[in-house]
C-alpha cells in the first residue's frame, strides 16, 4: 500500500508539504521546530511548506510566539484537495483539448507509435472505436482478444463500445480464423458481421484494427512463458500510405472469408 506521504503526493502536494502536514497529523499541533523534528526535512524548507499549506486549507495557524500550526482533519483536508485536483484537471483537459484539436486540423504526421500494456492497448482500441463514423473492421486472429477477455475483464468494455457504435449505424464487421473464440464474439457482438476465412488463408498470431479506412492498429499478442498471461503490444498509426496497404490487406481477406 502507498505510504500517506505517496498519497497526498499523488493529490498534488510537494514533496516537503506532504511530509509537513503528516507531521501535524501524527502530532496534533506544533511549532516550525517541532515540525521540523518530526518530518526530517530542512527546517528552511519548513516555512515555505506551511504557508503553501495554510493557502490550500489544509492546515491552520496560531498567531503566537513561536508561531503554532495544527492540521484540518484529514477527511475536510483532502476533501479540499480533491476538488482542487479535480479543478485543475478539468482546466488541464480544456488547455490540452485546444491544443489537440489544432494539431489534428493541421498537418498529419506519418508516423508509427508503438502501444504496450494491456490497458493501454484496450484504451487505444476503445478511442478508436469512438471516434468511428462509417466503419469498423477486426481482422487476423481476432478471437485471441476474446480468449484474452477471459482474463482481463477491461477487454469486456469493447465488447460495450462496439454495441454502442452499431446502435448508431456503424458498420462493425470482424473476420477471424473458424473457431470457438470468432463464435463466441457473434454471440457477443449481436449486429457486427462475422465472416471466418480457410484455415490456410491464416496469418501471424495478433489482430488488425482498421477504423473509418485510416487509423490502423495491429495488436500483437504473445504467451509469457514465467507467466502463462498473454502479452499485448500494438503499433498504431493514421498515415495514408500505411492506411491504404493495410485497408487493401484486410479487405482482400474479407473478400476471401465466408458468412458464419
Amino acid at each position: 500500500m502507498k505510504t500517506a506521504v505517496e498519497s497526498l503526493r499523488d493529490l498534488g502536494l510537494t514533496e516537503y508539504e506532504a511530509k509537513v502536514y503528516s507531521a501535524l497529523v501524527r502530532i496534533g499541533s506544533g511549532t516550525a521546530s517541532d515540525i521540523h523534528l518530526v518530518s526530517g526535512i530542512p527546517r528552511s524548507a519548513v516555512y515555505g511548506a506551511l504557508h503553501r499549506l495554510e493557502e490550500r486549507g489544509t492546515i491552520e495557524v496560531q498567531s503566537s510566539k513561536p508561531m503554532r500550526y495544527r492540521a484540518v482533519p484529514p477527511e475536510i483536508a483532502l476533501g479540499k484537495l480533491k476538488d482542487n485536483f479535480m479543478a485543475e484537471s478539468e482546466n488541464a483537459l480544456v488547455a490540452l483539448g485546444e491544443i489537440y484539436q489544432t494539431q489534428k486540423i493541421g498537418v498529419r504526421e506519418e508516423a508509427i507509435w508503438t502501444i504496450s500494456g494491456i490497458k493501454n492497448v484496450s484504451d487505444k482500441i476503445i478511442e478508436m472505436i469512438m471516434s468511428a463514423q462509417n466503419d469498423i473492421i477486426f481482422a487476423a486472429s481476432y478471437p485471441s482478444f476474446h480468449e484474452i477477455a477471459k482474463t482481463y475483464p477491461i477487454f469486456k468494455n469493447i465488447k460495450d463500445v462496439l454495441a454502442d457504435k452499431i446502435e448508431e449505424g456503424v458498420t462493425v464487421r470482424v473476420t477471424g480464423l473458424r473457431s470457438e473464440g470468432l463464435y463466441g464474439i457473434a454471440k457477443d457482438i449481436p449486429g457486427a458481421i462475422i465472416r471466418a476465412f480457410p484455415a490456410d488463408k491464416a496469418t501471424a498470431g495478433g489482430g488488425i484494427l482498421i477504423v473509418d479506412g485510416k487509423g490502423v492498429l495491429i495488436a500483437i499478442m504473445s504467451e509469457n512463458a514465467d507467466t502463462g498471461m498473454y502479452d499485448l503490444m500494438a503499433i498504431y498509426t493514421e498515415g495514408v500510405g500505411a492506411a491504404s496497404i493495410f485497408k487493401h490487406f484486410v479487405e482482400t481477406e474479407w473478400d476471401a472469408s465466408v458468412a458464419i
